[in-house]
């Protein structure tokens, strides 16, 4: 069962992923290219990787420890690095995809196919954030929550970009896009469920979670949209390099003040 935190986060989630998207979908004789807001994307990475990193990473290898102490080995580690390999895998074949369907472009709009295989892209490491989230407390969870929505906004708006300009119907369009705004709120649910309802002998789904929260975190703060991620892009800019440091800092600083990691 969520907390009350916990359907705020969710809510709000939610609606900042419908209000990124409201503004292609009604107005789609003005649609045009934006690239966000590189400052926030910066700050988020930072975040992003400093959660990877010093929270969700360390929280799994304490859980695998605890559960499996005559495991020798970095399981957390491993599963982390799939995660991470499988997201830039998916990308990578996303990305080829959608360049050969530009070539088959109809009366100047995209096949239906190219925002099917980009909401795939997309969901399913917000489902993974959404996990993390479910699974956090008190501060944690907050700088999860702020990356989160730094993200989601941009990310929908881009999103419904695309879907517009195919040849998808309305329709098809309200459909494909309530599934990206609902994968986080999803992921939460379930994080939740694994903090909250699993039986403490269960906690070994907890730190495999964590570890596949932890590479999606990582792939999120440095190669997500591959050659536009915000590492790539932005942060050439000394204020946009500076907001990821920033980020990055004050997330870890958190993580001292705050204590043991694995109190997730």
């Amino acid at each position: 069962m969520l907390t009350v935190i916990q359907w705020i986060h969710l809510f709000i989630i939610l609606f900042i992923a419908l209000a990124g998207g409201y503004f292609p979908f009604v107005k789609t004789g003005h649609v045009h290219t934006n690239r966000g807001f590189p400052r926030g994307e910066a700050f988020s990475s930072g975040v992003f990787l400093a959660l990877s990193l010093t929270m969700l990473l360390p929280a799994s290898f304490h859980i695998f420890h605890r559960e499996l102490p005559e495991l020798n080995y970095p399981i957390g580690s491993v599963i982390a690095i799939l995660a991470f390999l499988g997201l830039l895998a998916m990308e990578h074949m996303t990305m080829h995809s959608i360049a050969r369907e530009r070539i088959k472009i109809k009366n100047g709009r995209l096949p239906a196919r190219t925002p099917l295989v980009m909401t795939t892209m997309i969901a399913l490491p917000s489902f993974f954030l959404g996990a993390s989230l479910g699974m956090s407390d008190n501060t944690q969870a907050t700088l999860i929550f702020i990356a989160i929505i730094l993200h989601k906004g941009t990310a929908g708006f881009a999103l419904m970009l695309t879907m517009v300009r195919s040849t998808l119907s309305r329709w098809q369009i309200i459909t494909l896009f309530s599934s990206f705004a609902l994968s986080t709120p999803l992921g939460i649910i379930f994080g939740g469920f694994v903090h909250n309802d699993l039986p403490p002998s269960a906690a070994i789904v907890k730190a495999v979670v964590l570890s596949l929260g932890a590479g999606t975190f990582l792939y999120m703060g440095t190669l997500y949209e591959m050659k536009h991620a915000s590492l790539i892009e932005h942060c050439g800019k000394r204020s946009c390099f500076l907001a990821m440091v920033a980020g990055l800092f004050i997330t870890a600083l958190v993580r001292f003040v705050v204590g043991d990691a694995h109190h997730f």
